[in-house]
């Protein structure tokens, strides 16, 4: 059965191979043991200590026991802990086992692998469970009555690991000095020297990793209770760990403890022990599940022994059969819950995913300086996801936009590609590729479990666009002579830029300023001037290139006095401006009315969503446009702020409507000569009608970048799916800027 335990463990491993920010330390510390040995100057600790130093010592012992494999697979270092912790506890059944028997130890099994929080944890290169290890052996000391055991194991959890533990292991040594299992003088004669010994380890060893004189533990007990310093990293109420703690930790069977204490007095001492240490720790404003991992493997002794209770006696009584499938049901949503939470944390780590991504793009580059983010740092990002030694990768927290254009790549953390820490690098960079982490659940019940992860854009993979073309290297070079190169870089594209546009924006235009060139100086040499100019080539719809071969043949027979040719072509070519722009005109009221349309229904079932776009600027102030279509730019500014010129069957009076649902929020009645509130109820109106325009630009801009709408959009194109996708836009903006959630995702 214990071979239960490495399959599921080697599972959570490999489905979350990555690690968070409170891991961080333990992970790097196993790749500088293991790759820099004794070259301590190039650990990660020298450059991101940390609030609180920890000790080496965890470290040490899980890179030794994973260094003849590590070379093959680094995940082996997340396993050889998992098995450290799998053999403590391993050695934990054993003795309950010759307690409670064979069935206990059965039962005991399946509970402990089909809940989650201690499985998922167990292989987390956390100092909570670097020291579980530890704890089990010292739980298994004080059940067998192995008093030097149990002395020692707890003194090197509390000593080295976490000195909080002196709590759990100080209620065990009460009982047991209540109890006269020890006596005093033969405790102080193990404990005494025992205590020296371990401090001096710990001194030793972490003074020469740190450089100075340091006992990391009791720094770290002074900052978190002393100074209670951990507060500031969030806090919790008092019954956070019963309520909420507990119930996620243990799952489902939570609810047999309670049996398993009236079944089996012997257990009392232990579930006791467990919610007094859970009650006194509570007193800690900052609160973590992992803080009270240590107890589940002595509460599940609890629920294991009612399960074999109502096992070994389910054929004597009908009544014992039907809670014997109770019990199966409620093992079963052990694993339905531990599934669901499994498929939540393996959403979790953007970070790591981003790293993946961003070495199979660029797998083949000899050269590339990455900057990575905080939130891609602190979600999967370690020493060990930096696989290329030629590569440069820096997690530089105090550099502003600026500096950040000197790197060749970045991960940014994002909501969107529309997001300011995205737009800010868009002249100068392109977007790869983008990550996306979880965001939250919803329920469906034709799944299996029922539930379905949603997840949301986190981290966007960037490249400079001409970094290949300017393949020089930033290390090395002082601030100062890297900004000249990237102010060059940077001049250089935006020519580019420009050139670009302006070569895109009217072929039509562009075409009569030619032939004007051409007329002026075809008493020269006419010839050669039309040779020169029809080598250029252009891409544009049909009858544009039609248009433009008519302009080429009236060119190639032009006498001197038919000069009289250039008004016609500008009739026609006025004519076909204003059809195109009165095509866009009409398109455009569609996608307005559209987004309005989709602004009013929202604005009138969320009443929070009203007075927030009335009292707050959600505006984004730079909405950039895609190449494909300029029509934003080209349609009369007053489109947006003419309702009434908008189909009647689409939306009626959109304005007077959206007036009427801030009204019912935010607007009280007023009286004409009260000019002050008249004014107010204005600012008011206009700011939501600001925010609505804003979003409603945002829409067009989000469609014209999934090639839905541009240039050559008809009204009659715009279908039903499309009107959807506008209104889904619509939804996905209002998520951004406001406190709004769709129907949907509330389901």
């Amino acid at each position: 059965m214990v071979q239960l335990l490495y399959i599921v463990s080697s599972l959570h491993v490999l489905l979350c191979p990555f690690t968070k920010v409170e891991e961080s330390f333990n992970i790097q510390s196993f790749h500088d043991i293991l790759y820099h040995r004794f070259n301590l100057s190039e650990y990660d600790h020298n450059e991101f200590p940390g609030v609180v130093p920890r000790t080496f010592i965890g470290s040490l012992v899980i890179s030794a026991l994973s260094s003849p494999v590590v070379a093959v697979l680094h995940l082996c270092v997340r396993l050889t802990l998992a098995l450290t912790v799998i053999a403590s506890w391993s050695r934990l059944r054993n003795t309950l086992q010759k307690v409670y028997g064979g069935t206990f130890a059965w039962w005991f099994t399946i509970i402990t692998v089909s809940q989650y929080h201690f499985m998922f944890y167990m292989s987390r290169p956390l100092p909570n469970i670097m020291a579980l290890p530890l704890v089990l052996l010292a739980f298994n000391g004080w059940l067998a009555g192995k008093q030097k055991e149990f002395i020692i194991s707890a003194g090197a959890a509390i000593v080295i690991f976490r000195s909080e533990l002196a709590l759990l292991f100080g209620l065990l040594l009460i009982i047991d000095l209540y109890f006269k299992k020890f006596e005093f003088i033969a405790l102080i004669k193990v404990l005494i020297p025992a205590g020296i010994c371990l401090v001096l380890l710990t001194v030793l060893i972490d003074s020469m990793f740190w450089g100075r004189l340091i006992w990391p533990e009791a720094e770290v007990f002074w900052f978190n209770t002393v100074l209670n310093k951990s507060s500031e990293w969030g806090t919790s109420p008092f019954l956070w760990y019963f309520y909420s703690a507990l119930p996620r930790g243990l799952g489902p069977s939570i609810l047999l403890i309670p049996v398993g204490v009236y079944m089996d007095k012997r257990v009392v001492p232990i579930v006791a022990v467990s919610l007094v240490y859970i009650l006194l720790f509570s007193f800690l404003p900052h609160k973590e599940l992992r803080f009270i991992i240590y107890v589940f493997p002595l509460l599940n002794v609890s629920s294991a022994i009612t399960c074999s209770y109502v096992y070994i006696r389910r054929s004597k009584a009908p009544a014992f059969e039907i809670m014997f499938w109770v019990l199966v049901v409620i093992i079963v949503c052990n694993l339905v819950f531990t599934t669901t939470l499994v498929l939540v944390a393996m959403t979790n780590y953007p970070g790591g995913v981003a790293m993946t991504r961003f070495h199979k793009l660029l797998k083949n580059e000899p050269y590339v300086h990455v900057h990575i983010s905080n939130l891609a740092a602190q979600t999967g990002v370690t020493r060990f996801t930096q696989i290329h030694d030629h590569w440069h990768y820096s997690k530089n927290e105090s550099l502003d936009t600026n500096q950040l254009q000197a790197y060749t790549h970045l991960l940014v953390e994002a909501k969107s590609k529309y997001s300011p820490s995205v737009k800010a690098f868009a002249q100068t960079h392109t977007v790869l590729d983008s990550v996306e982490s979880f965001s939250h659940i919803t329920m469906n019940y034709r799944l299996l479990p029922p539930v379905k992860i949603k997840t949301k854009q986190s981290i966007f993979i960037l490249e400079r666009k001409n970094f290949r073309e300017v393949p020089y290297s930033y290390v090395g070079v002082s601030e100062s002579s890297s900004q000249e190169i990237l102010n060059e870089v940077e001049s250089e594209e935006v020519q580019i830029n420009v050139v670009t546009y302006d070569n895109n924006i009217d072929k039509s235009e562009e075409d009569l300023s030619l032939k004007d060139n051409i007329l002026e100086t075809t008493n020269d040499n006419p010839t050669e001037n039309v040779s020169q100019e029809s080598s250029v080539t252009y891409v544009d719809d049909e009858e544009t290139e039609a248009f433009r071969r008519e302009i080429e043949e009236s060119i190639s027979q032009i006498e001197p006095e038919k000069d009289i040719v250039a008004p016609k072509v500008l009739n026609r070519t006025e004519r076909k401006r204003k059809a195109i722009e009165k095509i866009k005109s009409e398109t455009r009221k569609e996608v307005v009315a559209s987004a309005k349309e989709k602004l009013k229904e929202i604005m009138r079932r969320h009443k929070h969503v009203a007075k927030e776009l009335s009292e707050n600027d959600v505006t984004i102030k730079e909405i950039e446009v895609d190449s494909r279509g300029d029509i934003p730019e080209t349609v009369e500014p007053n489109i947006l702020k003419e309702p009434d010129s908008m189909p009647a069957p689409i939306i009626p009076v959109i304005m007077d409507d959206i007036s009427e649902v801030t009204a019912d929020e935010n607007i009280n009645k007023i009286d004409e000569n009260q000019t002050g509130d008249i004014q107010k109820e204005n600012d008011i109106k206009s700011r939501t009608d600001e925010n609505i325009d804003s979003i409603v630009e945002e829409v067009i801009a989000r469609l014209i970048d999934r090639k839905i709408y541009d240039d050559k959009t008809k009204p009659e194109d715009i279908k039903m799916e499309d009107r959807k996708v506008i209104q889904k836009i619509v939804e996905e903006i209002l998520s951004e800027r406001v406190n709004y959630k769709s129907d949907n995702n509330t389901r």
